[in-house]
């Protein structure tokens, strides 16, 4: 109702659409990449500025803003690129952001190959997948993007060397003691780890009181658990416990740390 009593007549270039196209609303941290880049058209850092604020919930550093800025002002990047990185930016922040577009990716003056952040990618956190199941992505590594985390997570910091989490050991992840819909659920793990590793995965209840899964992976994983959540499981929680390890071994890649309820 309150998008309707706002409703905005319709642009004059838009007369022969659907009278749908006048509903507008704030560009926000899922992105229509047109309503971006028309932003400022002769001002980059208002441009660099506004999306990072709208995305990102923050201004630019020092270094995003500068190298942005540049590329702009030099026409190796396009907004439309820009717009795709700060969402990739704000993904390894930890917040759930994506982007989309109307206009085709395969024109001649696209720039770099197509962004692996699109929408058709799904985000981190609580959702639903294409199957129309309900579900809760923890960590997931995404090609040119990198790690997305859950925004409700307590997290060791992100720290990349060599294309791997540096790590420590002790609590790796925990979060995000969320209560969720009874039945069963699968836990689903893929999990790279220097063959001697060690690390501890545990889904608990009532703050911890309750233990629905416990196991302790050696070496590089790949496979599914089943959860079994009834009524009296409250706030459900996801840890993961890194074991004390040599210097040369102390590095995670955790490619998916995922849940989906399947009864």
């Amino acid at each position: 109702m309150d998008a309707l009593k706002a409703r905005r007549p319709a642009p004059q270039s838009l007369n022969g659409l659907s009278g749908l196209h006048a509903l507008r609303r704030e560009p926000d941290q899922f992105a229509m990449v047109e309503n971006f880049v028309r932003f400022a058209k002769d001002d980059d850092p208002a441009f660099l500025r506004h999306a990072f604020s709208r995305i990102c919930g923050r201004d630019p550093t020092s270094a995003e803003r500068l190298g942005m800025e540049f590329d702009l002002r030099r026409g190796v990047l396009k907004r439309r690129d820009v717009v795709k990185r700060i969402v990739a930016i704000a993904r390894r922040d930890g917040k759930t952001a994506y982007w989309d577009t109307l206009l085709p990716e395969d024109d001649d003056d696209t720039h770099e190959l197509p962004d692996a952040s699109n929408a058709n990618i799904t985000p981190s956190g609580l959702l639903i997948n294409p199957d129309g199941q309900a579900m809760l992505v923890f960590v997931r590594e995404v090609e040119n993007v990198g790690w997305m985390i859950a925004p409700d997570l307590l997290c060791q910091p992100l720290q990349i060397n060599d294309g791997s989490w540096t790590v420590q050991s002790g609590w790796l992840l925990t979060g995000p003691k969320r209560s969720m819909a009874e039945g069963d659920w699968l836990l689903d793990l893929d999990i790279i780890q220097p063959q001697t590793a060690r690390l501890d995965i545990e889904i608990v209840a009532n703050s911890g009181l309750d233990f629905l899964q416990v196991m302790t992976l050696v070496g590089s994983f790949s496979g599914t658990v089943c959860v079994a959540i009834k009524r009296e499981h409250r706030f459900i929680e996801l840890r993961v416990r890194i074991h004390e390890r040599s210097p040369e071994d102390r590095w995670l890649r955790p490619r998916n740390i995922s849940m989906r309820r399947v009864s």
